[in-house]
């Protein structure tokens, strides 16, 4: 079962610095690096919890799975859902835990 793994490229790679969820004004881009993966999707506040509406898809860096949601400001909860195992971003340390005993990420948009 593949899983979300966050990493930091080195300049060597000549690749950037990886981010799961980056603010570009009203856009937010998710990525997430699962080698392993088949499908990888968001659920959140922001797709009322259905992963089936917000498919991420490989990004031109092979391994990268991405999405771009316009997002209005507010606070939102999400978690990532990889070959159907739902689990938070790893990489973000806003979490709360949420009525089944897991943690929900927790993303603050401008």
């Amino acid at each position: 079962m593949a899983t979300l793994t966050t990493t930091k490229k080195t300049k060597k790679a000549n690749t950037s610095e990886f981010c799961s969820a980056k603010q570009a004004g009203s856009v937010v881009v998710f990525s997430a690096y699962c080698p392993n993966a088949s499908i990888v999707q968001i659920a959140g506040d922001f797709n009322n919890w259905q992963p089936k509406q917000t498919q991420m898809k490989k990004a031109s860096e092979k391994d990268y799975w991405e999405t771009r949601l316009t997002l209005r400001p507010g606070r939102y909860c999400y978690r990532f859902v990889i070959d159907g195992k739902w689990q938070h971003d790893p990489s973000n340390a806003n979490t709360e835990l949420n009525p089944y005993g897991e943690l929900n990420s927790v993303l603050i948009v401008n």
